[in-house]
């Protein structure tokens, strides 16, 4: 964070009076609690109300980190006991950081509510204040700006509450859920500078679901299930971080459970699985980056308020836990970083997709609800409706085994050429260290040699995603110019490299269309189809390997027949030939240390 919001800038953001006078304990009572959690304020008034936190106490500080697409202020909350506002100067005091982010999805608004009452509890009633010796708060009340002002009662209209909410997408209709790799929205450019700013050992990201219906009011997600943690700090948060938040949460009356999908959407006695996660989502970029990320997805049925509290309780839980054992988590997160940026890391192949399997399904007590299947008398179809005055326990397998279905060997470095601007932007946005070549250095390196490539037929995110490329691999020795750019892979943030540049990781930069130059090649060709007559012959006559393939590409009388076809067989040889280098991966691989 990089300009402080003085009082007087805050009269231009929010439009209210300067004031230095410390507000009643009755100014504070929130717009959520006034209406009976009707109401969630607009952005001025959220602001506002911050200002006011920070006006009663010294422990609040508000901040700048960026702007909207459409110029709106993204404002940051930092809560400590000595009112620091520098991550490092809250290190040295030896607290813990946690980051509470709100409103990425603006329709979802119960962290905002959350955190606002959270705040006013600790510093007016002094509740939980004693969290404050152990860890400091950075709070994005609202992320999503520009759809958090795009109010309105029908948006999300199967959502209980509030009365009225923003939308899910920004103002560029961006879903910065799925951005957190590709970045292309300025308001997460600014939150991965404040990302690698902070760095804080837990990031808690508040949502609410669309999935099916069941009697937990929140559920949760952990990247621990695959090997998108480093193991020893997957360890430490299925041990000690996540079985002690579902125990505090079952104590104070929220009972939680994974976030997961059902085989059968209406009945989880017939299987529950988990999703395991990339990158492009909050609490796995956290992973990846070595650090927990905590993903909380209330359930959108339950009344606003008991989302609310829910909400309230996990922050406090979340904290109590992270305070009382920060010191062990510091070496836990230390050994990580350690840990993925040494070469005995890469000598395992880093997995980027799974899949469920059935094997070691263990059986658990599920909360649930009685349901009954009727003919809708409106569409004809079976309706399943649930009985929310009968809350039942089912007997469910959970499938708790995965098998990775592609991976990857990381290579000891990347060399990526200098002319990819934009990309090597992104590596600065994601703190990936790199070092450019001072003169022309000859590299054994492993090439990808693209043969194809399939487009998604629909838009994603304004970007047309490649789904499947075709490539094979090589090694050569290549010599790549002064400028090129160097990724040493010894580094903590070498794993989010290769989430970008290997070609089969989802949401790479190959994905979502970044090297669609590369894939489909615009290059023109012109040489008469007839040249062929004579080039044709002197290839045969030069290549054993190419005259066997043409000869028994003639036993095809259709091709045989066919002059055109014949010529063509040898212009494509030609062509790439000419253009051998089009079609080539801008992302080379170094496996072998002793290049570097």
């Amino acid at each position: 964070m990089k300009r402080l919001l003085t009082i007087c800038a805050l009269m231009f953001l929010m439009s209210t009076a300067c004031t230095t006078t410390k507000p009643s304990p009755e100014e504070l009572i929130t717009l959520v609690e006034q209406t009976d959690f009707v109401q969630t304020p607009k952005a001025e008034q959220t602001m506002a109300y911050f200002q006011k936190l920070a006006d009663y106490s010294p422990m609040v500080n508000l901040s700048t980190f960026g702007q909207s697409a459409q110029g709106r202020d993204l404002v940051a909350v930092v809560l400590d006991k000595d009112g620091l506002q520098d991550p490092e100067k809250i290190r040295k005091k030896g607290r813990a950081i946690i980051l509470v982010e709100s409103c990425i999805l603006s329709g979802e608004p119960d962290g905002k509510d959350a955190t606002m009452i959270f705040m006013r509890d600790m510093l007016v009633e002094g509740k939980d204040i004693e969290l404050l010796d152990n860890v400091s708060f950075l709070f994005i009340p609202i992320f999503n700006i520009d759809g958090h002002e795009d109010f309105r009662a029908t948006n999300r209209i199967n959502q209980n509450g509030p009365a009225e909410l923003g939308t899910r997408n920004t103002a560029q209709q961006l879903n910065l859920n799925r951005d957190f790799l590709k970045a292309d929205a300025p308001e997460m450019r600014a939150w991965l500078k404040l990302y690698n700013e902070w760095m804080p050992e837990l990031f808690i990201d508040v949502h609410v679901t669309n999935g099916a219906d069941f009697q937990y009011v929140t559920t949760y997600a952990i990247e621990n299930h695959g090997t998108m943690m480093e193991e020893g700090l997957r360890q430490w948060t299925t041990d000690v971080f996540e079985k002690q938040l579902n125990e505090q949460m079952t104590e104070v009356g929220f009972p939680m459970f994974l976030y997961a999908s059902f085989r059968n959407s209406n009945a989880p006695e017939q299987g529950i699985f988990i999703n395991i996660y990339d990158p492009r989502y909050s609490e796995a970029y956290a992973a990846a980056r070595n650090r927990i990320g905590l993903l909380l997805e209330n359930h959108i049925y339950k009344p606003y308020k008991q989302r609310v509290m829910c909400t309230i309780e996990a922050i406090r839980a979340s904290a109590r836990i992270i305070g009382q054992n920060k010191a062990e988590l510091f070496d836990v997160v230390e050994r990580a970083d350690k840990a993925v940026s040494s070469p005995e890391y890469r000598r395992k192949p880093m997995d980027l997709t799974y899949k469920a399997v059935n094997r070691d399904s263990v059986w658990i007590d599920y909360l649930a609800w009685e349901r009954e299947t009727v003919k809708s008398d409106l569409s004809g179809a079976d309706w399943t409706r649930h009985n929310y005055d009968k809350p039942i326990t089912v007997k469910a397998p959970l499938i708790t085994s995965y098998d990775a279905t592609s991976s990857v060997q990381l290579p000891e470095a990347y060399i990526f050429m200098p002319q990819w601007t934009d990309v090597i932007e992104l590596f600065d946005l994601h703190d990936i260290k790199y070092t450019r070549l001072t003169e022309p250095k000859k590299i054994e390196v492993e090439t990808y040699r693209y043969n194809g490539a399939a487009f998604s037929t629909r838009q994603s995110e304004g970007r047309i995603p490649v789904v499947k490329t075709d490539y094979t691999t090589q090694t050569e020795t290549l010599e790549y110019p002064a400028g090129s750019i160097l990724i040493d892979m010894n580094q903590p943030s070498g794993r989010i490299a290769a989430w970008l540049l290997e070609p089969s990781a989802p949401g790479s930069l190959v994905y979502w269309g970044f090297f669609n130059q590369v894939l489909q090649p615009t290059n023109e060709f012109w040489i008469r189809l007839g040249y062929m007559e004579e080039k044709g012959r002197e290839l045969l006559a030069k290549d054993s390997a190419l005259k066997a393939e043409f000869d028994e590409r003639m036993k095809d009388p259709a091709f045989a027949e066919d002059s055109n076809a014949i010529l063509n067989f040898f212009y494509e040889r030609v062509r790439k030939a000419a253009h051998q280098n089009n079609e080539v991966h801008p992302a080379w691989r170094v496996m072998d240390r002793s290049q570097l």
